[in-house]
């Protein structure tokens, strides 16, 4: 069974380490970084844990049974969804669990959310695949390792109420 939770942020230090697991799992052969595991740990524990003792940042968990599959970290600022990181463990990877993740945040998000953007790193073709499926465009390009998109939030939950196929 799907269950889906915000994480209860004084249990950061808890989950973290295992968010990250699933993240380097699923992205050290697409983007690798050429820092080993632990640094790279390093370096993204630091960036994270303290914007999540920001308010408007939040990280969504999906578990099959007890075990964690995914995650979902964004946050909202007036009119606007920032998704920051997606991650689905491989083997729910082209299941509904993606569906599920969106479609939960989606019904829960303020009204007043009209654009939701996101980032991908270039070398994602996959992300950016689904980016463009969800109407998501390009907002900027630049030297970067990462391509910024943006879309509209009543096409995409139009996409997550409707159950569209992506």
């Amino acid at each position: 069974m799907i269950v889906l939770s915000h994480l209860a942020k004084n249990e950061k230090d808890q989950w973290l380490p295992r968010l990250f697991d699933l993240l380097y799992e699923n992205m050290h052969r697409i983007a690798p970084s050429g820092l080993n595991r632990d640094q790279e740990m390093e370096q993204w524990l630091i960036q994270v844990s303290p914007a999540l003792d920001k308010e408007p940042r939040q990280i969504l968990m999906c578990f099959a049974d007890d075990t964690l599959v995914g995650f979902l970290q964004y946050y909202t600022r007036n009119d606007l969804l920032m998704i920051e990181e997606v991650q689905i463990s491989r083997q729910y990877q082209r299941t509904f669990v993606f569906y599920r993740l969106c479609k939960h945040l989606m019904d829960t998000l303020p009204e007043q959310i009209s654009i939701i953007e996101a980032y991908a790193d270039k070398r994602n073709h996959a992300s950016i695949r689904l980016m463009d499926k969800l109407g998501m465009v390009t907002v900027e390009e630049d030297e970067s390792a990462f391509i910024h998109t943006r879309g509209s939030a009543q096409t995409i939950r139009t996409i997550f109420t409707k159950g569209a196929a992506l």
